[in-house]
């Protein structure tokens, strides 16, 4: 049986901070994924953040942690709880959403200039990734991140969803790929 180490925060003013994760439902993302994906997010300097379908809250709260002002949205009220209690035990001051994630991006169109979408890979991803970008929840210049499991690449149809000259660039972290769609 492989143990995997509790998620902490990487960098920021909450650096160290161990994360708890909800005991079933939710895949938190890797810290060499969380790594990397801040990495190349580094001349960004703030910005409004949106997590959907945020589980343990380890990407948002990375984000609050290195000063970007973030929304995480979770519909699992075991998920939630657990949101609160990082969040708290981090001291970032987040917004919390519990609810539904399409329902919270297709509300708030040129809300964000960040939204971060990691839906249980046990749904029908394209889908969701059509409706996420579809929703224009991106101000002009913000970027939709988008994590998929590797072995499944996104569909022609979520980058259709996208204005004109959406530059879109995947990164495989493993069995977890991130696709980057800079909206210009």
């Amino acid at each position: 049986m492989t143990h995997v180490s509790q998620p902490r925060i990487l960098a920021g003013r909450a650096k160290g901070t161990p994360l708890e994760t909800p005991k079933r439902g939710t895949r938190p993302s890797p810290a060499r994924l969380r790594q990397a994906l801040f990495d190349g997010l580094q001349t960004r300097v703030g910005g409004r953040f949106l997590d959907l379908y945020a589980g343990s809250g380890a990407i948002g709260l990375e984000a609050a942690s290195r000063g970007f002002d973030v929304t995480l949205v979770e519909r699992n009220r075991a998920a939630m709880q657990v949101l609160r209690r990082n969040a708290r035990k981090a001291h970032l001051d987040v917004t919390l959403v519990e609810g539904d994630a399409l329902a919270h991006v297709k509300a708030h169109a040129n809300a964000y200039d960040l939204v971060f979408a990691a839906p249980p890979y046990t749904e029908p991803l394209p889908p969701i990734f059509e409706a996420i970008v579809a929703s224009q929840a991106v101000t002009p210049g913000g970027v939709y991140l988008l994590q998929h499991p590797s072995h499944e690449p996104l569909t022609g149809d979520v980058v259709a969803q996208a204005p004109a000259g959406t530059q879109v660039t995947s990164r495989r972290y493993g069995s977890n790929t991130v696709t980057w769609l800079r909206v210009p």
